[in-house]
């Protein structure tokens, strides 16, 4: 007789051990039946207590990403540039997925690493998330707390993100990022919201009302838009007077060619 557990489990494919719990209600008979199916290799252990059903009719299966992400923590949030995929913002496929969780944490499974940055209660949806082998309702930051999480994490380049926001179909709710940036209390984000957003304000259907808000809670200080990648000991940057900090030459060229449009 096929195992409970396989069974009860196959569909959804990947399982941690409070939902086999469920299914096999005494935990140490639960976890014996787990380490045998594991000795059968009808399951894979990812890490302990999260594991992958081995399909019979598919001896390369592996799961979705982000999906084994949104499984790590009771309450794991997909955020910052993987939140755009799951937004279908973005296509490329990361080596890093990013979560939000009660704590700081970086695991690497097989060949994925997962970040767990600092868990925020707001700007949260739960919506269908697409897999190959089916569709699962995951946590995920809505669009405007992603765009806020991307600039504060530095997951994705300045040039690719202000490319999504000025060719996708998306229109922001100004309300909610000034409200998230108030929340998040973080100084630099204001100066780096405010210019990639201006640049592309006219996609987002940004105004310059909106804009001025932002200015107006910029501090004296020059800060620096620093970007993971730039390999240079010193770094050329140049001062953007309008938003207050120091930009590198490949932005504060992007900003040249970009600024007329903006305010046509």
């Amino acid at each position: 007789m096929m195992n409970k557990i396989y069974q009860g489990l196959y569909p959804q494919k990947l399982f941690n051990l409070q939902e086999a719990n469920k299914i096999i209600k005494d935990y140490q008979v639960c976890k014996n039946n787990i380490n045998r199916l594991v000795r059968q290799k009808l399951i894979t252990t990812l890490k302990p207590g999260l594991y992958h059903i081995n399909p019979l009719d598919n001896k390369d299966f592996y799961p979705d990403p982000i999906h084994i992400g949104s499984k790590l923590r009771p309450n794991a949030v997909i955020c910052a540039n993987s939140a755009l995929r799951v937004l279908k913002l973005r296509t490329q496929d990361e080596n890093t997925v990013y979560i939000s969780s009660k704590h700081h944490a970086k695991l690497r499974i097989d060949n994925h690493t997962y970040k767990i940055i600092k868990d925020h209660n707001f700007g949260i949806d739960k919506i269908d998330y697409e897999t190959p082998y089916g569709t699962f309702e995951i946590k995920v930051t809505d669009p405007e707390r992603t765009i806020l999480d991307c600039l504060k994490t530095r997951s994705i380049k300045s040039e690719e993100l202000v490319n999504i926001l000025r060719t996708r179909p998306l229109s922001l709710n100004f309300r909610k990022i000034s409200n998230y940036l108030e929340k998040y209390n973080t100084p630099i984000l204001y100066n780096k919201a405010g210019l990639i957003l201006e640049l592309c304000k006219g996609n987002l259907k940004i105004d310059e009302d909106d804009l001025e808000k932002i200015r107006k809670r910029l501090t004296r200080k020059i800060y620096y838009f620093k970007e993971r990648g730039i390999k240079l000991v010193r770094p050329k940057y140049h001062y953007n007077k309008e938003w207050n900090i120091m930009l590198p030459d490949h932005l504060f060229e992007l900003t040249k060619i970009l600024k007329p449009q903006t305010v046509q």
